[in-house]
């Protein structure tokens, strides 16, 4: 194993393991919308008790553990207005090191029926801070705040070049707001932000289904920004997604196609193939590409990693990790980790 390029390595992973991003490879297999476990409609982030107990609890976990461990499950509500949750990860690296990546809380309080308040409080303050409204058995919502935006698939590696290279990385919170609908099992999302003087919109459609034994999800996102300069698009580029997955029995393949500039001048792609072997253990790989100018020969990164993810308690993930890079300046170097997230 090469160590030059160790530390450019790790620290790529710290600044973009900053926070969480959702399983979309759930909604794939159980034809349900990101809203049904996420306080959010497009995913991420603060689960609901739904999504707590349905998810997290009951299938994510060992069944063996589970058994001893139901009676002893809280739900995360106090009393009727209150939810709590928290995530925390950390990194433990091939050479012994540990990062802290994330100890977030999150505090939801719920004043009225089908009105939230929601707030996201990690190491350096709040950093999602939201009011939700919705209607007609969630069928409709609107959030005004600091939020995350919607776009493309909300994949957990959180390094992937369909979240980085698009502006999208795991620690983006905006100020602005969210509407969304569901029309026919569409789920429809847009959005309007305003940072560093740039106005971004936001549209982000997908639709979960099954056809016969197989589950699946189609979506598209596409983001309009507004040119605050010659050659400069500000923080966040045009960006357009296109994304879906399909699953059968305890096979879940997932991608997502990027073009990011105005020209669609750099595309990327995401890839994600997840196995189970049994309730509590998966096996996943993954593949990422980006090309920055268009010429494979001079332009592109790519890396593939394979990871193990377990799930010996409730709210608990042990993932190992091996990443090898085939393309870009980290040609021919690899890396091992393992990650440690509680999350409730």
């Amino acid at each position: 194993m090469k160590r030059n390029l160790t530390i450019p390595i790790i620290s790529l992973l710290i600044i973009s393991a900053a926070s969480l991003w959702a399983f979309p490879r759930l909604s794939i297999e159980h034809a349900e919308p990101c809203k049904s476990c996420h306080f959010a409609p497009s995913g991420s982030g603060a689960r609901t008790e739904y999504g707590n107990f349905t998810t997290a609890f009951n299938e994510l976990t060992l069944p063996q553990t589970k058994k001893l461990l139901t009676a002893h499950y809280r739900k995360p509500r106090i009393g009727e207005a209150l939810i709590l949750g928290f995530d925390m990860r950390y990194l433990l690296l091939d050479d012994g090191r540990i990062f802290r990546m994330q100890t977030d809380g999150f505090l939801t309080v719920e004043p009225l029926q089908n009105m939230y308040y929601h707030l996201r409080i990690g190491a350096n303050g709040v950093t999602e801070n939201y009011a939700l409204l919705t209607f007609a058995d969630n069928r409709y919502s609107a959030r005004f705040g600091t939020l995350a935006p919607a776009f493309g698939l909300r994949n957990e590696d959180h390094n992937s070049f369909n979240r980085s290279r698009t502006g999208n990385g795991p620690a983006v919170y905006l100020d602005g707001f969210s509407m969304s609908a569901e029309v026919k099992g569409v789920n429809l999302i847009a959005e309007g932000f305003n940072p560093a003087q740039q106005s971004v919109i936001n549209f982000h459609a997908y639709r979960p289904g099954t056809y016969g034994p197989l589950g699946y999800i189609v979506g598209g996102s596409y983001r309009i920004t507004e040119e605050i300069g010659p050659d400069n698009f500000g923080i966040f580029p045009h960006a357009k997604a296109v994304f879906g997955g399909v699953s059968w029995d305890r096979l879940t393949l997932m991608g997502e196609m990027d073009m990011v500039g105005k020209g669609n001048d750099q595309y990327t792609f995401y890839g994600n193939l997840t196995t189970r072997l049994e309730y509590g253990v998966y096996v996943v790989g993954e593949y990422n590409f980006h090309d920055a100018n268009r010429r494979i020969e001079s332009g592109a990164d790519e890396f593939l990693r394979f990871s193990l993810d377990f799930y010996p308690m409730p709210f608990v993930q042990i993932r190992p990790s091996y990443t090898t890079y085939t393309r870009g300046p980290l040609d021919g170097e690899d890396q091992f980790f393992v990650l440690f997230h509680v999350g409730y």
